[in-house]
């Protein structure tokens, strides 16, 4: 594994690679724009995963602002798990305690007022609902194939993303194309600041094969009246094979296997969405 090649603009955690020749290969904190050698093997090992600026300890100081939030109290507050808040008041005049690495991330810069209503799912958000469905699947639903690896081992969703769609499209923001939802910190929860759109081949590339055998041995579909059918092994392989090369039409797919479309989605979706 440590032979392989690191691209400029890979990500490993906090850490972006901007030039990836020799064993220290320069990166840059996407956190705080800290500039970096880093050890080729300590980022394919995931040894480490930012400057160390995300920290406790590490104190943001009152009065900065990330977009239209600015940190009143920088007293922080531990949170389940490793992450912890701190009070902030949005330019609305809202105050309320956020996540200290999802602002430093970037990825929360307001309360939310900015979103006037409720946000309905249509053809041009599809992906990210189905991401946002996958990740409670895999964490709540104990009949999924990646529950034992998700909820299984505690991992969860966060209550601000867990029954809120809006929420989670608010703070993920659009799934640029040919990209999955990934964490940074593959322990931690599905939560705002610990969750990013990753390459979607990228990430096929990394999984392992016992994985990929395993969501097709598990994999089946209704055919009426309570009857269970098996989809052949080589069609789903086929199937994920052409959604990762690129394919995102749904209906396309399903008339070049002959199958529901419902089906596909349940294929693409339940493996990696």
């Amino acid at each position: 594994m440590h032979s392989r090649t690191i691209d400029i603009g890979e990500k490993f955690g906090y850490w972006q690679v901007l030039k990836n020749q020799g064993t220290e290969i320069l990166c840059q904190c996407t956190a705080c724009g800290t500039e970096r050698g880093v050890f080729k093997y300590n980022l394919l090992n995931g040894k480490t995963k930012s400057c160390g600026c995300i920290k406790k300890g590490n104190l943001i100081e009152v009065g900065t602002t990330f977009g239209e939030l600015t940190v009143i109290d920088n007293t922080e507050i531990q949170q389940p798990g490793r992450f912890v808040k701190v009070l902030v008041r949005c330019s609305c005049g809202t105050e309320k305690y956020v996540y200290k690495h999802s602002l430093i991330a970037g990825n929360t810069n307001s309360c939310g007022c900015r979103r006037k209503k409720a946000i309905k799912i249509t053809s041009e958000n599809s992906r990210e609902y189905h991401s946002w469905n996958y990740i409670k699947q895999v964490c709540y639903n104990k009949n999924h194939p990646f529950y034992k690896k998700h909820g299984g081992c505690g991992i969860e969703v966060h209550p601000d993303w867990k029954d809120d769609f809006n929420q989670f499209l608010v703070d993920m923001g659009t799934a640029p194309k040919n990209t999955i939802i990934a964490r940074i910190d593959a322990t931690g929860n599905y939560a705002p600041g610990n969750c990013f759109w990753s390459n979607r081949k990228k990430c096929w590339q990394e999984l392992e094969r016992a994985e990929i055998n395993e969501f097709i041995k598990s994999y089946y579909t209704s055919i009426g009246q309570g009857k269970k059918a098996k989809i052949s092994e080589s069609t789903i392989q086929l199937i994920l094979q052409e959604h990762m090369n690129g394919e995102a039409n749904i209906n396309s797919i399903a008339r070049k296997f002959q199958i529901s479309p419902d089906d596909v989605i349940n294929i693409i979706f339940g493996f990696g969405m």
